[in-house]
């Protein structure tokens, strides 16, 4: 889990960043409904000063039935991606006001009184147990199954199995990495593999990414900002 910056009350500088928001802007929303948290994408539409924020209902038709997660006051966690020279992740926690169903499907929620926040072009390594499908970076070829143990701007490391692994060398090798921090979305990058080291059940690899932030940010803003 991500130790994030968190601020009681908002600052001007914490307003800036919320006012940063434009509409079309995809944001990441998570809500719970009886049997689980759901975690959905949908879009920014407005804000009403400090009285509410906007947003677009999400398309059911990719995400599935939400009437469970998003009515009046269930509450709702927002975050999304400030691209300026900082690069971060802002998250927020708010309450449902209103759902509109016409003239087009709409979701009204409190104006947050806090928000957090977390660098995504810091080096900080942060833990988390993300599956990953391992391929060749040459050919495409799967290898195997592992998963993302901490991850940073930079790079990550991940865990193999050594049962599943066999003898299959990876020291040196480019790699294109399928991570997958929620069921509907995948995030391909392409990385080399930097160390191992092993222990009775796993082998574990430093792999140095070879993306520039705007293919790693998205997948750090869904993994590094955890409520």
């Amino acid at each position: 889990m991500a130790i994030l910056n968190e601020k009681v009350g908002l600052s001007n500088s914490d307003l800036r960043k919320l006012r940063s928001m434009r509409p079309g802007m995809v944001l990441d929303i998570q809500v719970k409904s009886p049997t689980a948290a759901k975690r959905v994408r949908t879009e920014f539409v407005g804000m009403d000063g400090t009285r509410c924020i906007i947003l677009r209902y999400p398309d059911e038709g990719k995400w599935g039935n939400l009437k469970d997660a998003i009515y009046a006051d269930n509450s709702m966690i927002v975050r999304f991606i400030l691209e300026d020279e900082t690069g971060e992740v802002i998250a927020f926690k708010s309450r449902i006001l209103l759902v509109a169903t016409k003239p087009t499907q709409l979701v009204f929620v409190t104006f947050p009184m806090a928000i957090q926040n977390q660098g995504l072009r810091s080096d900080k390594r942060t833990s988390t147990r993300t599956p990953v499908e391992l391929s060749d970076g040459e050919n495409g070829a799967p290898l195997f199954d592992a998963l993302v143990l901490d991850i940073s701007a930079s790079g990550c490391r991940v865990g193999v199995k050594r049962s599943v692994q066999g003898g299959v060398k990876l020291t040196g090798k480019h790699l294109l990495l399928s991570i997958r921090p929620v069921k509907d979305n995948v995030y391909r990058l392409k990385g080399q593999v930097m160390n191992h080291k092993a222990d009775e059940e796993y082998n574990y690899y430093g792999i140095k990414f070879e993306q520039g932030d705007e293919q790693i940010n998205p997948l750090l803003s869904e993994i590094l900002i955890d409520f």
